[in-house]
């Protein structure tokens, strides 16, 4: 009896020490999809916050600035405080515009204190405008 007892107090010290061991792997591994999560969501908001950006640019009454401020609020609205920290361009090429975001996502790991995960993302979009075509008479 006394010998079970004792198997039975190593067994709960094992069992804690495995647990001990273990939990600091698997809330390491936790914080690392979660992280992995925020950065494509991010990521997903920064293309097509960009891409609605230069579609408005490209219409026919508006211009760039139109398109780079359409793109600015999307990514507030998508990010929150973290769009500080994306920065919005957008160029007017004659027949295309282009929108190009580009920033950092600050890591949610603690012991991370300066580090960030690239956001980046571009898109060119033709302009509206009315052409016409062969065979008009105008």
């Amino acid at each position: 009896m006394a010998r079970s007892l004792r198997w039975m107090a190593w067994q709960r010290g094992a069992v804690m020490a495995e647990a001990a061991l273990a939990f600091p792997v698997l809330l390491m591994a936790a914080l690392g999809l979660l992280q992995f999560a925020i950065y494509e969501y991010s990521q997903n908001v920064v293309t097509e916050s960009v891409q609605e950006g230069a579609r408005i640019a490209a219409e026919e009454d508006r211009g760039v600035s139109d398109g780079v401020a359409y793109a600015q609020t999307l990514l507030q609205a998508g990010l929150g405080p973290s769009a500080a920290q994306v920065q919005v361009r957008g160029s007017d090429g004659g027949d295309a515009v282009a929108i190009q975001a580009q920033g950092q996502l600050k890591l949610i790991i603690p012991w991370a204190v300066n580090a960030g995960l690239p956001l980046e993302a571009r898109a060119v979009m033709s302009k509206e405008k009315f052409r016409v075509g062969p065979g008009s008479t105008n």
